[in-house]
């Protein structure tokens, strides 16, 4: 019998199984996913992700500024961290917040408020860029972006070499004992695995695979505290003779009501990034449970890098590029599509909890779509949580049962599902 299974390999799966293995050497630790890159259709998978700590919540701008440290200093995370700086032009209040959190806990990362003119001459690729009604913009030098599938890929490799074990399958459902705790899992090859504590890594898929594992009980159903959702993205490509224009850039944060996006900038290979920051679910009946669930879509090609996805939001997507960088902006190619499928809190605080209706079961998720940058710490606070050794403010924060006042990044909350823009 294993110790722990971790179920899930992205962000706060591998980082806890390398936070275990190294805490606890002698612990027995099997790490379980359909795929080992991460999987292409998981949120931690991506070409890119921003890094940053620029948040009007002090609570995760401290434990951002302490993942920020281990991307810039640590071997294991520095070489994928690109510090190219990080640009708001937006009305949402989120740079002045982030400009006075520094200033409360006494950190000058040099930010700086900056005009639509001095944003302008500052950084003159945004120069025909919608800039209707922006009237101030908050620049932070030492943002930035991460190469997102590598670093994901660098923690598995050092989980492992720290003597996690990983296993490639597909757990169909959990395996409950006669007095109802968690015991171990079972996959879809019928093969049974199990351990003193399982950890659910699963994201996107949490509140299914709770639902098919024991519909009938009520009390271990996710219901609502964290719901699948996405975010329509597009990969830009750049010509070669404009790369040098595109990859000096920062990433941008455009959050006006004309638009809500956002760019990171070019890759070596002159690849770009857009994401439209307005997130959807995907609402489908649970027979076997009873219960409206939001489920990734079952064609993975909705998930991954290609052209299936909805025309309203590839043209959304598309308004993020034209507003960014301008609409004839030169030497750019959109490439392909994405919806990428997270688990979404009603506040965005994380789920790092034991299960209180289920012995045995602990839950690590909740990303809403912020998450990915904590990889280098977010499995500390996993361990601690499965050592009964959080904070009272941290258990109290991403415990299973809560308030949800508060949030971390409102703008994340889904406001459509995917049937509103599927065309009938």
């Amino acid at each position: 019998m294993a110790d722990y299974i971790i179920v899930g390999a992205g962000v706060f799966g591998v980082s806890a199984a390398l936070y275990l293995a190294t805490s606890d050497p002698d612990a027995n630790i099997l790490l379980i996913d359909r795929a080992r890159c991460p999987y292409p259709s998981a949120a931690s998978s991506d070409l890119n992700k921003i890094i940053r700590a620029d948040y009007d919540d002090i609570f995760y701008m401290r434990l951002a500024l302490e993942a920020l440290e281990k991307w810039n200093t640590d071997p294991l995370y520095e070489p994928y961290f690109h510090k190219t700086g990080m640009l708001f032009a937006e009305d949402l209040g989120m740079g002045d917040s982030s400009f006075n959190n520094y200033k409360l806990i006494g950190i000058d990362p040099g930010a700086e408020i900056l005009t639509p003119g001095q944003a302008r001459e500052r950084f003159p690729v945004f120069k025909n860029a919608n800039w209707t009604d922006v009237k101030d913009n908050y620049y932070n030098p030492c943002s930035g972006w991460g190469e997102a599938d590598p670093a994901v890929r660098a923690v598995i490799e050092a989980a492992l070499a720290a003597g996690v074990k990983y296993v490639q399958t597909t757990v169909e459902r959990l395996v409950f004992d006669d007095q109802g705790a968690c015991i171990g899992i079972k996959t879809v090859d019928g093969d049974e695995i199990r351990a003193r504590s399982i950890l659910l890594c699963s994201g996107a898929w949490t509140a299914q695979l709770v639902a098919d594992s024991d519909p009938c009980r009520k009390d271990i159903q996710v219901n609502g505290r964290m719901v699948a959702a996405a975010a329509a993205s597009c990969i830009v490509q750049c010509d070669p003779e404009h790369l040098s224009l595109y990859r000096d850039a920062p990433v941008h944060f455009l959050g006006m009501p004309h638009t809500h996006g956002e760019s990171i900038p070019a890759t070596a290979d002159g690849k770009l990034k857009f994401n439209f920051e307005v997130s959807f679910t995907n609402m489908e009946y649970h027979e076997a449970s009873g219960q409206m669930i939001s489920v990734p879509p079952v064609r993975i090609t909705q998930s991954t890098w290609s052209h299936d996805v909805p025309e309203q939001l590839k043209q959304s997507v598309r308004k993020v590029v034209d507003h960014v960088y301008g609409k004839n902006a030169p030497g750019l190619t959109v490439e392909s599509y994405r919806m990428c499928w997270d688990a979404v809190t009603p506040n965005q605080d994380w789920i790092i909890s034991p299960h209180p209706a289920c012995k045995g079961l602990y839950i690590a998720g909740g990303g809403s779509f912020h998450s990915w940058k904590f990889l280098p710490t977010i499995g500390k606070y996993v361990t601690r949580m499965l050592k009964g050794e959080l904070t009272s403010e941290q258990a109290e924060k991403w415990a299973w049962d809560r308030k949800n006042e508060g949030a971390a990044c409102v703008m994340y909350i889904p406001q459509n599902d995917l049937k509103d823009f599927v065309e009938t």
